[in-house]
């Protein structure tokens, strides 16, 4: 019944805000923050309280709508009550400067209303059906503007992530028919087939899954939707969607196949390999884009690949590491597309070299990002640091090829994030400002854009200064 009432939260909240007519836009930005503080308590109740499992529907045996809540949900779940409603306040600042307020914030409200449960998916079936519920309910967002960019963006979103979980479809259909779709490994049989088969199954689901992700080579999708406004680009391509992306190869390597049945098969190094691939293509490619939207995509591209690879080195503390980074990265790349967005709003500046000497007349939203950028480099104590250097022993404990490749990949990638955040904040600070006037002093944005900056930049804070906390934490 908890689950029910948070997920209807958002849901009704949001077709109300943005079907009721008479509202004025104040009301609206107002119901829209209350409908989502509202949902994140009752996530915090359903935490707090716990959920036994329970199934809604039956199709037949081994395909249910099924629900639970365990310490992957937890972990998901938590991120989202803490990040949506600071998001929800974020954008109230940030679009009133842009058109369709109100169907913006049905659909972003809607959208927390289907990764509520997605959190708490109880088998593999439901898993796949909430996954693509995220597709639909957030392809409104990316083509929001309906101008060319973003109906491209729009397409690339749809054929990218419901063509490639045709393969997770697959999957799901042919575990649910042989009864292993729940989330208990050990109690699924996979005696009867072959090593190959079992390798070729496995990697249907990741990549399948993996593509919210933006697992190389299906990654394409991911900087386009930078066309988004930036509140959707923050939130739910640089950390809801493509958490769920990888939540859902977490559970297919842990939860339902079994790490100990993948480890040192084929399937596994080709996991791999996509995973280092994944690191390096969006470091490279971030170093290459000059807008600023769309090198911080390619950055979570990046970013993403460090959790892939974590997931897919198939021993707990690899496990651990994936997870610390994602809920560091969570917190590290919304600060720097909560900055990003402020400086589009203020000055209307999309390009790095546009961004030189802004800092002196947006010093809060300067500090912000390259405090936020250091720790995306994994400099210490920072958050970054601990869940990269997390990775990087867990590659090597695992020992073979992967103890050289996998750190050498991540080193590389920080080496990278060093130009391509560096080249921004650091001119933006001491080089002579650039690109088309904008007049005024002081240009940092008001409160409801800078209080979900240095919320979410306190949090990110904390968990670099203690890591053991949220490491204890995952662990439960």
């Amino acid at each position: 019944m908890l689950l029910l009432l948070t997920t209807l939260a958002p849901v009704l909240g949001g077709l109300a805000v943005g079907l009721v007519r008479p509202l004025s836009p104040r009301a609206r930005r107002v119901g829209a923050v209350a409908v989502a503080l509202l949902t994140a308590l009752l996530s915090a109740l359903l935490l707090w309280r716990g959920m036994p499992g329970y199934t809604l529907l039956a199709y037949g045996e081994g395909f249910s709508l099924s629900f639970a809540l365990d310490g992957r949900g937890r972990t998901l779940l938590a991120v989202m009550a803490f990040l949506w409603p600071l998001s929800t306040l974020y954008a109230t600042e940030y679009m009133v400067h842009e058109e369709r307020e109100a169907t913006f914030y049905m659909w972003f409200l809607l959208s927390y209303g289907v990764m509520i449960p997605f959190c708490c998916a109880g088998n593999l079936f439901t898993l796949y059906v909430l996954y693509e519920g995220i597709t639909l309910a957030t392809l409104p967002l990316v083509w929001h503007k309906k101008d060319h960019d973003s109906i491209r963006a729009a397409r690339s979103y749809v054929r990218y992530s419901i063509g490639c979980a045709a393969f997770g479809f697959l999957a799901a259909v042919v575990l649910g028919t042989r009864g292993c779709g729940d989330f208990i490994p050990a109690s699924h049989d996979f005696e009867d087939l072959s090593s190959g088969v079992l390798n070729a199954l496995f990697l249907a689901a990741f990549f399948g899954f993996g593509v919210k992700a933006a697992v190389f080579p299906f990654s394409a999708w991911l900087p386009r939707a930078g066309a988004a406004p930036t509140p959707v680009t923050a939130l739910l391509h640089a950390v809801a969607v493509v958490n769920a992306g990888i939540f859902a190869v977490q559970r297919v390597i842990y939860d339902v196949f079994g790490a100990e049945r993948l480890a040192g098969g084929w399937g596994q190094q080709v996991a791999l390999t996509a995973a280092a691939l994944t690191i390096v293509f969006g470091a490279v490619m971030a170093v290459r884009e000059h807008h600023v939207k769309r090198r911080l995509a390619y950055s979570t591209v990046s970013n993403l690949g460090y959790m892939l690879l974590g997931a897919a080195l198939m021993t707990p503390a690899g496990e651990l590491a994936s997870s610390m980074h994602m809920v560091n990265h969570s917190l590290i790349k919304i600060v720097l597309f909560f900055c990003v967005g402020a400086v589009m709003v203020q000055t209307g500046r999309t390009q790095a070299a546009e961004l030189r000497g802004l800092g002196r007349r947006m010093p809060a939203t300067f500090a912000a990002f390259l405090t936020a950028s250091l720790s995306l480099m994994g400099i210490p104590p920072l958050a970054g640091f601990n869940s990269k250097f997390a990775l990087v022993t867990a590659a090597i404990e695992q020992g073979g090829p992967w103890a050289l490749i996998g750190p050498g990949a991540l080193i590389l990638s920080a080496i990278l994030t060093a130009v391509y955040t560096l080249t921004v904040a650091v001119p933006a600070f001491l080089a002579p400002e650039d690109g088309a006037p904008v007049s005024g002093d002081r240009l940092d944005p008001g409160w409801q854009m800078l209080l979900p900056i240095f919320a979410i930049l306190a949090a990110m804070l904390a968990a670099g200064l203690w890591p053991g906390v949220l490491a204890a934490a995952l662990r439960t």
